[in-house]
């Protein structure tokens, strides 16, 4: 009989696998977390704020939360800045709000690929599976309106929602 795996199992063995272990680990905690029964994440979810989103985009926004923290989220409001500048109106607050936008969409758009890298890195793990559906499943064009679906491995998927809540 096989041993049900734990999350510092899980841990161990994203170092071994993963470029970006913490990253991943909190990736497969957000899948986990939206998992259906049978461990099904996607392809759309709805978020707490009731907005549905594609399974990349979901984890990039819950993702791009956390950018505020560095250096480079101001590095890049100065690029999109100077990129907008012949753009940007002459109100401060209106001139804000847009740059703050496409920076928020910037942000977003590379934790959905930033995403994409790392579920590669949990299906080589064994941690997961993915599937496409939608428009055109079998298009030979990879973006035929296809969504990603992932499938989590029902031991991994057991020990990290065993403790779902922090308390």
């Amino acid at each position: 009989m096989k041993a049900a795996i734990s999350v510092s199992q899980i841990l161990d063995q994203l170092s071994d696998v993963s470029s970006r272990p913490r990253y991943a680990f909190m990736i497969l905690h957000l899948l986990a977390e939206k998992a259906g029964p049978g461990g099904k994440a996607g392809p759309i979810i709805t978020d707490e704020d009731e907005e549905r989103l594609p399974l990349r985009e979901y984890i990039g926004k819950r993702l791009s939360k956390m950018s505020g923290r560095d250096g480079r989220r101001r590095q890049l409001e100065q690029r999109v800045r100077s990129e907008l500048a012949a753009k940007l109106p002459q109100d401060l607050f209106e001139a804000q709000e847009l740059v703050d936008r496409e920076v928020a969409e910037r942000i977003r758009a590379s934790g959905a690929d930033n995403f994409s890298r790392v579920v590669s890195e949990l299906e080589r793990a064994g941690y997961l599976k993915r599937f496409y559906q939608g428009f055109r499943k079998n298009h030979t064009n990879r973006g035929g309106l296809r969504h990603l679906v992932c499938v989590l491995d029902p031991d991994v998927n057991a020990a990290l929602r065993r403790r779902d809540q922090l308390i």
